[in-house]
């Protein structure tokens, strides 16, 4: 490998500035072999399928119910519930039904933002699923 032909400008050596030491020598080692541009893109299709892989963890769905004339809207992530009505009744409601569908919650210390248009917000936390309680 002869690194005295190699010439890194300026652009390129951020990207090599960014590389741990691995990579800094394959980036090298492709350089000589291939090519500043090929390295390089070796390097960036490296980085583009570390960062492609990533998993979504927050997957986060709204619905909106009909509480008796209230309208109760509904946000779940993995381990939050999220609920905003005009109503506190049917909040309570809404979080009574959840208890005894199996929902174990602990209540959240979250103020209402900007985004929520109705009155009234509770938060909770999901700390587990049980069996739904009977109401017999």
């Amino acid at each position: 490998m002869n690194l005295q032909d190699l010439e890194i400008l300026e652009d390129d050596f951020d990207l090599f500035v960014a590389l741990d030491d691995t990579e800094k020598i394959e980036f090298l080692f492709d350089a000589v072999e291939s090519g500043i541009e090929a390295s390089i893109l070796k390097q960036v299709t490296k980085l583009d399928e570390q960062y492609t892989n990533i998993d979504v963890k927050h997957k986060i769905s709204t619905e909106d119910f009909q509480f008796g004339q209230y309208r109760i809207a509904v946000t779940l992530t993995p381990n939050e519930v999220h609920l905003n009505s005009n109503s506190l009744k049917a909040i309570r409601s809404f979080t009574n039904k959840m208890f005894n569908d199996g929902l174990m919650l602990w209540p959240l210390k979250m103020k209402k933002s900007v985004f929520d248009i109705y009155r009234f917000y509770k938060s909770f936390s999901i700390i587990g699923r049980g069996t739904a309680i009977s109401s017999n």
